[in-house]
């Protein structure tokens, strides 16, 4: 079984912080990008629930992907990148017919 929740936030706060840092920023340098100064605090250490948007724009802030964020090793032990499948779409059905 992979890790928890509570674990998870906890490495995407980490990653957060590691892409911060890599850049040499300050918290207060993200701030100063538009996003709370507190709020960002609260996600690096995992005691927030960051939005698909907040860390979207987190990652653009900070020069990486969404993906670099939430790679969280043990999450899911032997889970398959989905960009290495190929998958074609369900074939499309009929539409029901409508109940008289």
């Amino acid at each position: 079984m992979g890790v928890d929740y509570d674990t998870f936030a906890g490495k995407v706060g980490k990653n957060i912080r590691k892409a911060r840092w890599l850049r040499g920023w300050t918290q207060g340098d993200v701030a100063a990008q538009g996003i709370s100064y507190r709020y960002f605090q609260e996600v690096e250490r995992g005691e927030r629930n960051p939005t698909m948007r907040m860390l979207f724009e987190l990652a653009e802030i900070l020069g990486v992907t969404v993906a670099d964020l939430t790679n969280v090793a043990g999450a899911r032990p032997g889970a398959t990148a989905l960009t290495s499948l190929k998958a074609d779409p369900p074939p499309r059905g009929r539409k029901p017919k409508k109940r008289k």
